[in-house]
């Protein structure tokens, strides 16, 4: 998981996880900030926002195009936009497989942190992997994102186990996990 917050990105590595809904949903206390949250699936002409959001995101640590066009062909069904307005205010990429689901990456532009997107989004990925019979939702998240945590356990998200130098030598993650019976948007 990387964090475009308050730890630089280069910290976090290059694995995409779920780190920057902590950020947003304890931003996202104000509802005079909030606004309406449109997810869509992601299309091809979403590219060049998603890479911009990426890079806005996770500097140097950011996914390549290709990477996203490789996601979207081996799981379109996870792969979300959120709109607010007429742009792009972030993404969020999850996939199946023969355990559940996996989430990879979520990411909220700086200009559209604190109007409750990344909530707006964990909520449809959610739907979406228990649409799909997902058994569960797993992410990796940092040891030291109190946030994240924080924010993962509301969701009913439960630490697994620990997962040393996941993001590098001395950088050590938590496995966490939330159960098919809690895969219910926080709505």
């Amino acid at each position: 998981m990387r964090f475009s917050g308050s730890e630089p990105a280069s910290a976090l590595g290059w694995n995409h996880v779920a780190s920057l809904l902590a950020l947003e949903a304890l931003r996202s206390a104000s509802p005079q900030t909030a606004s309406r949250v449109d997810i869509r699936p992601f299309e091809r002409r979403n590219l060049a926002r998603i890479v911009e959001i990426e890079r806005a995101s996770f500097g140097k640590d950011a996914w390549p195009g290709e990477m996203f066009l490789q996601t979207w062909r081996d799981s379109p069904e996870l792969f979300l936009v959120a709109r607010q307005g007429r742009r792009i205010a972030g993404y969020s990429i999850a996939r199946m497989d023969f355990r559940g689901a996996e989430l990879e990456s979520i990411a909220v532009h700086p200009r559209y942190r604190g109007r409750g997107v990344a909530q707006a989004l964990l909520d449809a990925t959610l739907s979406g992997v228990q649409r799909q019979g997902g058994g569960a939702l797993r992410l990796m998240v940092s040891t030291t994102n109190a946030p994240a945590l924080r924010f993962y356990r509301q969701y009913g998200f439960v630490r697994k186990r620990l997962v040393k130098s996941y993001y590098g030598a001395g950088r050590d993650a938590w496995r966490m996990r939330l159960e098919r019976s809690s895969l219910r948007p926080k709505q």
